[in-house]
């Protein structure tokens, strides 16, 4: 009974220094509207006994009922929702706001670009940065041309068939095209069993990680490694972390090989050597962990490369799948992206210059991207007070942007937010809207590094895809449903047909 009463006694006691401890914070939350939320638990019971598809329809429609800003409380931590532009626009851009909140630690690549703490992260991003200058995008483009090219005329296998399931085979080129592009690394030669089963263990090990987060009771770690989700989760990951070390060992075999076939005497006279080339991520990477003073130690460097091959691969093939899919649903609109493909490159390789002039292809991408986000959500945790418009966010508090309710906001896009329309991004319209109203890669500093490398890859495949068939589908936009991940997945496969428009024999 005593230690009852002591257990009890102290409890109180802590629970009451820790709302003491957080006065400002508990202060400024209370300026901020929210859903009722119960002592010690939150607002945790809204969102209990619901899987990833229910979750995003509840949380869609609670968000389009309440104001904005809206509080909530995942037990003791205070998430603010936010989905205005212009203070979204006051989120991201302030220097304060560039840290991620401790969820993202779940994932388990903390010393990537994805996850690193605000200081790290500012200090490998500033030296990355140049991975993915215009020089360095350029030169990719022959390469990219080729890989889109190899992947065309392979679907000639599917064409004139039943329905397949192009995300699989989307899976597989982008994990080829980011290794070679980026990674300086052929993966092709591997087997296509490995590829797609990389593929398909990095989604499933993300998308568990990501179901970690609204599970409360599973945040303290102590608590998540007795469960058989911890040892499913190591399990994946030792086979996730399979492919990147591969990756390192061939860029070693490839330069001690590179090193006994270099001879001094064969080196030119310095006035006549070639002008640095632009080093793509590996090859910079590989330069700056030379130096002690930026922190990058083995496992570190290994962390970089899995975000790349994740971050490159999966949101780029989901996109990709993504846009066939809405291709094929909205024939008219694909007639018109062919009819600009043929105009701008009708034939062989496209070139940098070219990408520019694929204004059509480009709306109908953005249209599909604000429908059927890549990310649907993503979070910062400022480390001071940031103030966005007329409310101040607590430093201790948790910002929420949902990419999903923004995108279908009707008060941005007007009367017909749900239904799909390219010509959102006509751009008299854009002009009309907050730049921060379509934000599919992020903005701010703390934006996606390789995001106009992504831009320039989903355009090159497009072209020759679209150029080479007729895409259908039977599946419509309103038989889709958002479940709530790293990223975004459909409640359907993307199940396309092909017709082919020429001989691709």
């Amino acid at each position: 009974m005593i230690v009852v009463v002591f257990i009890s006694v102290f409890a109180i006691v802590y629970y009451i220094n820790f709302r003491r401890s957080r006065k400002r914070l508990y202060e400024l939350a209370d300026r901020i509207p929210g859903p009722f939320d119960y002592p010690l638990i939150g607002s945790i019971l809204l969102t209990l006994g619901k899987d990833p598809l229910e979750l995003v329809s509840y949380l869609m429609q609670l968000m389009h009922r309440l104001p904005s800003p809206m509080r909530a409380w995942l037990g003791p931590f205070l998430l603010v929702v936010v989905d205005r532009p212009e203070m979204v626009q006051d989120i991201l851009s302030s220097p304060d706001c560039v840290q991620k909140p401790f969820m993202y630690d779940f994932f388990r690549i903390s010393k990537g670009l994805f996850g690193a703490p605000a200081d790290t992260w500012k200090r490998h991003r500033k030296l990355l940065n140049t991975s993915f200058s215009p020089a360095v995008l350029k030169s990719v483009v022959p390469k990219l041309n080729a890989k889109a090219e190899q992947f065309a005329h392979e679907l000639n296998e599917y064409a004139g068939g039943d329905c397949f399931d192009v995300h699989v085979l989307l899976a597989r080129y982008t994990l080829v095209t980011i290794s070679s592009t980026t990674l300086g690394t052929d993966l092709s030669v591997e087997k296509r069993a490995v590829l797609e089963e990389y593929s398909s263990n990095a989604i499933r090990l993300f998308t568990a990680c990501f179901e970690r987060i609204y599970k409360a009771w599973l945040h303290p770690e102590f608590i998540y490694r007795l469960t058989p989700a911890y040892k499913e989760e190591q399990h994946r990951m030792q086979l996730f972390k399979q492919m990147s070390r591969k990756i390192i060992n061939m860029r070693h075999a490839a330069a001690a090989e590179n090193k006994a076939k270099d001879d001094p005497q064969d080196s030119e006279p310095e006035d006549k050597q070639e002008l640095p080339k632009a080093k793509i991520f590996i090859e910079r990477l590989e330069e700056i962990s030379r130096d002690p003073n930026n922190n990058i130690d083995e496992d570190g460097f290994q962390q970089h490369i899995d975000t790349m091959m994740f971050g490159g691969n999966d949101t780029s093939a989901q996109a990709l799948s993504n846009t066939l899919l809405t291709l094929g649903m909205y024939p008219d609109w694909q007639e018109r992206v062919y009819q600009e493909i043929m105009e701008v490159v009708p034939t062989g390789h496209i070139s940098y210059e070219d990408l520019t002039k694929l204004t059509c292809m480009e709306m109908f991408l953005k249209e599909t991207l604000r429908l059927l986000p890549i990310t649907g959500l993503i979070a910062r945790a400022p480390v001071k007070e940031v103030q966005a418009r007329e409310f101040t966010i607590p430093s201790g508090a948790i910002v929420l942007i949902p990419f999903l309710k923004i995108h279908r906001d009707k008060t941005i896009w007007g009367p017909d937010a749900e239904v799909f329309n390219p010509e959102n991004f006509l751009p008299e319209r854009c002009a009309e809207r907050h730049p921060y109203a379509f934000i599919p890669f992020s903005q701010g500093p703390r934006n996606c590094i390789g995001m106009k490398y992504g831009w320039i890859s989903m355009k090159i495949l497009l072209c020759h895809v679209v150029r080479m068939y007729r895409i259908a589908t039977d599946i419509r936009l309103p038989d889709i449903q958002l479940s709530l991940s790293l990223v975004m997945k459909l409640n359907k496969k993307h199940l396309i047909r092909l017709e082919p428009r020429i001989d691709v024999r």
